[in-house]
């Protein structure tokens, strides 16, 4: 048996490097650059902004691949995160925090703001965004303090909201989110390039849409926060602000014809290519076409599930593309994806052969160091030597310490790209079984989104 896990765990992980290596901005931006023209009245100006977990890597593609020369180029990043040798000279570097914004993001969103309003009608703003420039776009509305957004923010990740109930609020909190800083930065022509971090890829929630229009108002933001019966629980500011802009209205149709938005890359990719990598092997996979949402611990058992209903008869293989969700309970160390593996781990107790994969390809999980884990029927016997009850510290959503413990954590630091998680199943099988399928179907039925930790 050892050896046919660790064959299957090999294959595993080189399917998911082949998942964030397909995603790399290098690969993306070039071809978008040629869809899309970037062409400035003589005199005009091109302003370059590179924001979110991709930004250093789709700033220094834009400077191997551009088909112009840009008057200035702003990386905005997370902090920790690398940046390429050639963008020391020339570029100005900004960082922020993630998922909870400090200082320097707030000081950095208004550094932007005004580069953006000090744009004229014979200028463009290229904007090269990927997923976690909302924690980086860190200006509050007037009204409401960093720390009231904050603890605003905080209370809607620990009580599980999808990305789209929690961009549904920030979008109204955030000076540049929903649109906004296209309006800083009319009359100039806009275009943006988009690495989607968010299963379906809706232009409105990746990084909050800062140049794509709303469709939600103050009304449905108080209605998400009252959803969660936060509304007792946050700085009494948020709803003052929230009802203060339901009589507010802003009008973006007119700016439409001055901007473009193209979607470059997406989780979709990922998971292709990591079902590629599959079939070139052999594991005959199957691509869920729905994204894998809902409450982490629940899909690794659902996942477990499926791993143990495939067909002894050969190798088989099932990938998804999504984002969990996690309701936090403890204090401990963790994201979505560990805390999807060990829960799968304890399932998988005594089971046949199989592997179950759940990663990040931004390489972060949650506050932990890893981008997410690998299971199979033994991590729990390792975690259990190690002097660790592994049921006890997913009650308190410690999954990072106990993937950590039995080596199952899978560390690669920042990847360079983002576009949500990939998770993965192989087991014995080469086709899944009708069974199988309606396990999958369970998935969508339940939430539409996903939320970040």
């Amino acid at each position: 048996m050892p050896t046919e896990i660790s064959e299957l765990r090999h294959h595993a992980l080189r399917a998911f490097e082949a998942a964030v290596d397909a995603v790399q901005p290098d690969k993306l931006l070039p071809q978008a650059l040629c869809r899309v023209s970037l062409e400035i009245p003589e005199g005009g100006r091109l302003v370059v902004a590179a924001l979110g977990k991709a930004a250093p890597g789709l700033a220094a593609s834009w400077r191997t691949h551009r088909p112009l020369v840009e008057d200035h180029l702003l990386v905005l990043a997370p902090h920790g995160t690398p940046i390429p040798p050639d963008l020391q000279d020339g570029v100005e570097i900004l960082f922020g925090a993630h998922p909870l914004p400090d200082r320097a993001g707030e000081s950095a969103a208004s550094r932007l703001h005004q580069l953006a309003a000090d744009l004229g009608p014979d200028d463009r703003l290229l904007v090269l965004l990927s997923g976690g420039a909302s924690a980086l776009l860190a200006l509050p509305v007037p009204d409401l303090t960093l720390s009231e957004l904050n603890t605003t923010t905080n209370a809607l990740l620990r009580a599980g909201a999808s990305i789209s109930e929690l961009n549904t609020v920030r979008r109204e909190l955030l000076v540049l989110g929903g649109g906004g800083l296209s309006r800083a930065a009319w009359p100039a022509m806009v275009t943006t390039l988009v690495l989607s971090d968010v299963p379906g890829d809706p232009l409105h929630d990746i990084a909050s849409g800062p140049t794509v229009a709303s469709p939600t108002g103050a009304d449905e933001a108080l209605a998400v926060l009252g959803r969660f019966d936060l509304l007792e629980q946050i700085p009494s500011s948020v709803p003052q602000v929230l009802g203060c802009r339901r009589s507010h209205q802003t009008d973006d149709a007119h700016r439409s014809e001055h901007g473009r938005t193209l979607l470059m890359g997406s989780n979709r990719m990922a998971v292709d290519a990591a079902a590629a990598y599959l079939k070139r092997h052999g594991y005959g996979p199957r691509v869920e076409p729905d994204p894998l949402v809902g409450e982490a611990s629940k899909r690794g058992r659902q996942l477990t599930r499926l791993a143990c209903s495939l067909d002894p008869a050969g190798p088989g293989a099932v990938v998804f593309g999504g984002e969990t969700t996690v309701s936090v309970r403890g204090e401990g160390v963790g994201g979505r994806n560990s805390e999807l593996c060990l829960a799968a781990a304890l399932e998988l107790e005594g089971a046949s052969p199989c592997v179950v994969l759940s990663a990040g390809t931004d390489g972060v999980d949650g506050i932990s160091a890893a981008a997410g884990g690998i299971v199979d029927p033994q991590p729990t016997e390792r975690i259990r030597s190690a002097g660790m009850d592994p049921a006890a510290l997913l009650k308190i959503n410690d999954s990072a310490t106990a993937l950590s413990a039995s080596k199952d954590a899978i560390v690669t630091g920042p990847t360079g790209t983002n576009v949500s998680d990939v998770m993965l199943v192989i087991g014995a099988s080469r086709q899944p079984q009708q069974e199988i399928v309606e396990i999958c179907g369970l998935v969508e039925a339940e939430l539409k989104y996903t939320a970040y930790l």
